[in-house]
């Protein structure tokens, strides 16, 4: 499972790499625990690459609000990026309305230029 998580600096801002492609209840804590030791580490802007997922249940959506809230109360902000608009994660978060929980990108670059 570490293999599926990759996390490099860019700057300040962390980007971890989801090698997923079907983000579920077996990866969902994982996802939780790596993002919070980033967090924990001093991380305030994180970036999470969703690109390669092509399925999400609700318990790994569950686990990316859980580390959004909690790098928020630490002063820190989670930005997504998100593969193109034709994908099945693209219209679970129109569907659930996350696009206003999640600042969204479709791309790494243009992810860094908001922070």
């Amino acid at each position: 499972m570490h293999q599926d998580f990759e996390y490099k600096k860019l700057g300040e801002i962390a980007i971890v790499d989801i090698n997923l492609q079907s983000a579920t209840l077996e990866s969902a804590q994982f996802c939780k625990d790596f993002i919070s030791g980033l967090i924990s580490n001093g991380n305030k802007k994180i970036i999470v690459n969703c690109s390669h997922i092509m399925f999400m249940d609700s318990t790994f959506l569950g686990a990316l609000v859980f580390s959004l809230k909690r790098s928020a109360s630490n002063g820190g902000d989670i930005r997504l990026v998100l593969s193109t608009v034709d994908s099945p994660i693209w219209t679970m978060f129109e569907t659930t309305r996350m696009f206003k929980v999640f600042k969204t990108f479709p791309d790494i670059g243009s992810a860094v230029k908001s922070f």
